[in-house]
């Protein structure tokens, strides 16, 4: 895997929990959206039905299709971690503020420094292929 990727992934990983919250937020502003008010002129010739247009916003908005896509591929990956890989995680992207080294979160492991940046490494690969970019 090249740095560039692996540098975004770890990106994606440490906004996990913010991409969680903004595609649930986005999600429910698509869903609780009011239609325009009615000023009884006519609209051209189709039938309006609220619920296909909130459907097909929600199907092809693409910010939303990515940032779903993104979010399934970190969960499917960390959620079924091994509990140590786990720990790699959640010490190393989700604790804010960051006040470890990767030395130092290795030492919390109680692994080597190697051990560390190798299952950093299986756990950015793993991503990465759920996410389709290897």
């Amino acid at each position: 895997m090249n740095k560039g990727l692996r540098l975004y992934i770890e990106a994606e990983i440490r906004g996990y929990h913010d991409t969680m919250i903004e595609l649930e937020a986005l999600r429910d502003d698509m869903i609780n959206e009011s239609p325009l008010p009615p000023d009884g002129m006519p609209r051209g010739t189709e039938t309006s039905d609220p619920t296909f247009n909130k459907t097909m916003k929600l199907l092809t908005c693409k910010r939303l299709n990515q940032m779903h896509r993104v979010t399934y591929a970190i969960g499917n990956v960390v959620w079924s971690l091994p509990p140590d890989k786990l720990k790699l995680v959640k010490l190393k992207y989700w604790t804010k503020p960051q006040q470890l080294t990767d030395v130092g979160v290795a030492m919390q492991l109680n692994c080597t420094p190697k051990t560390f940046y190798n299952w950093r490494a299986e756990i950015c690969r793993a991503i990465a292929k759920e996410m389709g970019m290897m």
